[in-house]
């Protein structure tokens, strides 16, 4: 998956040295993303197929955690937590997905407790899975990283009835997401 740069809109200043470099990417005018329906489990123990399930037909975010994690999935847990407080007054069906970068650590007990530390509600959902599965999915979403530790600071947005997509930098103003969430649901 290629994906061009289209605008700058969140700050260079905002993303720490090293990390995603603060740009939102669009990928519409390439092909939809091959998104693996693979089996995953959620926070509650509830066994879905990744893409039928949670992805199809939707808009969705999604971003990318780990349950042990004591640097970047605590601020990115917190700021999509302001998203979905945000969220329904601009994109009522938008869902948000948190996807375990750890697996064989992250059960869905682990999970909940990691969601239940954020007050994450309905319309939320963390996935844990297999980790051949899990790291097949993440390859196909371009967020692969051989140590857990590496992963990016990065959302995948999508309006996949529209076949759009795009990507931003996790730790942007809950504000800035919600907008390019929005700006996503209402793509035709």
């Amino acid at each position: 998956m290629t994906l061009r740069v289209v605008a700058d809109k969140v700050a260079e200043a905002s993303a720490p040295s090293g990390d995603f470099p603060g740009k939102i990417v669009d990928a519409t005018a390439l092909a939809p993303l091959n998104i693996p329906d693979i089996p995953v489990i959620d926070q509650n123990g509830k066994q879905f197929h990744f893409y039928s399930d949670l992805v199809k037909g939707k808009t969705v975010a999604i971003n990318f955690i780990f349950t042990t994690c004591t640097t970047i999935c605590p601020p990115l847990t917190a700021t999509f937590r302001r998203v979905q407080q945000d969220l329904p007054q601009r994109a009522p069906t938008a869902q948000l997905i948190s996807v375990s970068v750890d697996p064989a650590t992250d059960t869905p007990q682990r999970l909940r407790d990691f969601a239940g530390k954020f007050k994450a509600g309905p319309g939320w959902t963390f996935v844990t899975g297999d980790k051949a599965e899990i790291d097949s999915l993440l390859r196909a979403l371009g967020v692969a990283v051989a140590d857990k530790n590496d992963h990016t600071p990065m959302i995948l947005i999508g309006n996949d009835a529209a076949g759009y997509w795009t990507r931003a930098y996790g730790l942007a103003s809950p504000t800035t997401l919600v907008q390019t969430i929005s700006d996503a649901a209402g793509r035709k």
